[in-house]
């Protein structure tokens, strides 16, 4: 079997095109091109071969990319000069760039057996280390077994994958050389075969076909052949997943509520000792005070040291201030108890008014709480009962219907307007499901464009926008 005809196997479906699309695929040719031996057309440059430059350390190894047919003349020619060391791509590509995330089809893996480092296999040969190990080991039959003049490559071809599937084939390819380690399958991931009827330079053996057979494979059967998890146990373990991050995030959202409450109860609690100061009073609720905070910061997980210094900064705050020793032991609490005093509790033992709660925000009771809730949801703006953000995106989404009406697109408005497209388009769908709230709006652009146009141009306009399904037949029907 030619070198070519294998090629072609590997590679069915270099010219295939998908609709409209008529993007050329690229098959590469890695070899040390600066060797006086090596073929390279005269009008390397104007054939579309891109050169994809190596470090020094590599010898003068790089990748160049072809189309179709120049890459396969390139393949005869390697062949039947019997040029050294020779590869070609697994994979061909959507330009003439040879990187993963430009890869149009995946065609085949391809094993590759460094069984000669293994010392109980390197005296073999790689027909018998094949027949002997490889084969009987191997789940299914590889497409084509080739002698790479020192080791061997074991190639399974596969239908038509997409590079949507780059992820799974990774993942299968992964697994397929784990299991076959043992006989020195390298671990890296082999994208390039050596071409048949070249030459190994370091053996000076020349690259022969062991043995071929018809098979196809699909990415389906492989990853149930090859990958430990079936399709349900991945759900089922992203399902886990998703809900252990879940409960992370609860209970990160709860630690951070908690320290939220802690310096609004430290701020409350600077607030009293100041009032409290103003009014002469010097005692009777600085050891409550300092043991209550103690207990919510000990519940809150924040660490001793920082505790010990909020205690005695609360305490430098008195007029006649507890010592340090009074501060650190007699306000510390005997244990860290499974509940702390609720705030209404708080107010009791500490003994807050009415009137120095009105200068408080945690320290509160339940109505004044209620109240304050009250107030700062009814910070609004007099525009329709809407905050300072909501009238922002109100402004931004009148700024969109009347840009659309001017035939503006979504990239230009996202411009204009400093945001994103998705924000654009969220804010389209956003109008056509609220129309309601733009409808004065609306109304003034169709008096404005009957107008100018008169009402029949307008019926006309909005079938158009209906046709090629702009967003503008929507609000102006």
């Amino acid at each position: 079997m030619k070198a070519r005809e294998i090629v072609s196997y590997i590679h069915p479906d270099m010219n295939k095109t998908y609709g409209d699309n008529e993007v050329i695929c690229h098959g590469s040719i890695l070899k040390d091109w600066s060797r006086n031996d090596a073929f390279l057309p005269a009008h390397y440059h104007e054939l579309g071969a891109m050169r994809i430059e190596y470090d020094d350390e590599i010898k003068g190894f790089h990748d160049l990319t072809f189309t179709e047919n120049r890459f396969k003349q390139y393949i005869d020619k390697a062949e039947a000069d019997a040029e050294e060391d020779v590869y070609f791509s697994i994979n061909s590509f959507w330009n003439r760039k040879r990187a993963e995330k430009n890869i149009r089809h995946l065609n085949a893996f391809a094993v590759d057996y460094d069984f000669y480092r293994i010392k109980k296999y390197k005296d073999l040969t790689a027909e018998e280390m094949y027949e002997r190990y490889i084969k009987p080991s191997l789940p299914i039959s590889p497409t084509f077994v080739i002698n790479s003049g020192r080791g061997l490559y074991c190639i399974f071809c596969i239908d038509h994958a997409p590079y949507q599937c780059t992820e799974i084939y990774k993942a299968i390819y992964h697994h397929i050389v784990v299991s076959q380690k043992q006989f020195g399958a390298d671990a890296k991931v082999s994208l390039s075969t050596r071409v048949p009827g070249s030459l190994n330079s370091k053996t000076g053996r020349i690259v022969t076909m062991i043995e071929h057979t018809d098979c196809r494979y699909k990415i389906p059967e492989l990853a149930k052949i090859f990958l430990p998890y079936t399709k349900e146990e991945v759900a089922e373990y992203k399902n886990k997943k998703k809900t252990k991050l879940e409960d992370i995030k609860r209970k990160n959202r709860k630690g951070e509520r908690a320290k939220s409450n802690l310096r609004s109860l430290k701020t409350d609690l600077i607030k009293l000792i100041e009032i409290r100061n103003e009014q002469g009073i010097n005692s009777g609720y600085r050891e409550m005070l300092l043991y209550l905070y103690w207990e919510r910061a000990q519940k809150t997980k924040l660490d001793e040291q920082a505790i010990s210094k909020n205690i005695l900064e609360l305490n430098s705050l008195f007029i006649m201030p507890l010592s340090k020793k009074e501060a650190l032991t007699r306000c510390r609490p005997a244990q860290e108890y499974k509940y702390v005093t609720s705030i209404s509790k708080m107010i009791k033992k500490l003994d807050i008014s009415e009137d120095e709660q009105k200068h408080l925000f945690y320290l509160v009771d339940t109505k004044r709480s209620a109240s304050i809730r009250q107030k700062k949801c009814r910070k609004k703006g007099k525009i329709m009962g809407r905050s300072e953000a909501e009238q922002a995106r109100h402004k931004r989404r009148e700024m969109v219907i009347k840009g659309l009406t001017q035939g503006k697109s979504a990239s230009v408005l996202a411009s204009e307007l400093c945001v994103v497209k998705k924000t654009i388009i969220a804010d389209c769908k956003y109008i056509q499901s609220h129309m309601h709230e733009f409808a004065k709006l609306i109304d003034e652009i169709k008096k404005s464009l009957i107008n100018q146009y008169g009402k029949t141009v307008l019926r006309s306009l909005i079938d158009h926008f209906k046709e090629v399904d702009s967003p503008l037949w929507h609000f102006l029907s």
